[in-house]
């Protein structure tokens, strides 16, 4: 039994050295990385807006800010923006404590209750941005996101920029071989790294201004992709 335990644990330890340097060892060649990035024209464009009011009581809150949103829908509507590109939320209440109340039984009873309700739009028209953050700005609005940029053809996008990164290193592999006169062979080993990170080249910035002149312009949008290539040298 004792031997037994000896050559499983002998066996055990030479599988795991074994799988070691297998890992440790990487196929000869050149080892290139190459990326590749398309910049494209967003089609999808994601932002919110809080609108919200404070009142004495939750009730009277509340119907202001149901006829704000019924306001803002109803134009939304008029410019055919769909239901299922409007998501909103359920109200959130929040007490208002007055800190400069002395007395102690007015320490938990809030002077004011806000209510507040998010609306997010995902619109496919980027035409529609400006008017509705001005009808926002109109009616008191808490708070606007910064916009987000999104693509509806985002794999076929990757693809291309995978396409790219994989010239890409073609290309580098080929420089290194002329440069030590050496003879590119096959691909021996072909690795993707993750790297699709979208990036907005040039961004909106949030317009805290009560200002009704708005006049935005959407950002290009990059999905870059990354690629190692290992190539075998025929001397």
């Amino acid at each position: 039994m004792a031997k037994l335990r000896v050559m499983l644990s002998t066996l055990l330890i030479v599988t795991f050295s074994m799988q070691v340097m297998a890992q440790q060892i990487k196929p000869e060649g050149i080892e290139v990385t190459g990326k590749g990035a398309v910049f494209i024209d967003p089609d999808i464009f994601i932002f919110s807006i809080s609108l919200a009011d404070r009142a004495m009581t939750a009730a009277q809150a509340k119907q202001v800010v149901d006829e704000k949103t019924t306001e803002l829908l109803t134009m939304a509507k008029e410019m055919d923006i769909t239901d299922k590109s409007i998501e909103t939320t359920q109200m959130n209440i929040r007490p208002i404590f007055d800190r400069s109340a002395q007395q102690s039984a007015n320490l938990y009873q809030p002077s004011l209750i806000e209510v507040s309700r998010e609306i997010t739009f995902i619109l496919d028209d980027f035409s529609h941005y400006d008017p509705i953050l001005d009808k926002a700005i109109h009616l008191g609005v808490k708070y606007i996101s910064a916009l987000k940029y999104q693509t509806s053809k985002a794999d076929t996008f990757y693809r291309q920029a995978l396409d790219a990164a994989i010239k890409d290193a073609q290309a580098k592999a080929l420089r290194i071989a002329n440069k030590l006169d050496l003879d590119l062979g096959k691909v021996t080993h072909m690795t993707e790294i993750p790297f699709n990170v979208p990036k907005l080249i040039m961004q909106d910035s949030l317009m805290e201004s009560s200002s009704i002149a708005l006049s935005s312009t959407p950002g290009k949008y990059e999905i870059s992709a990354q690629v190692s290539l290992i190539y075998s040298i025929t001397r």
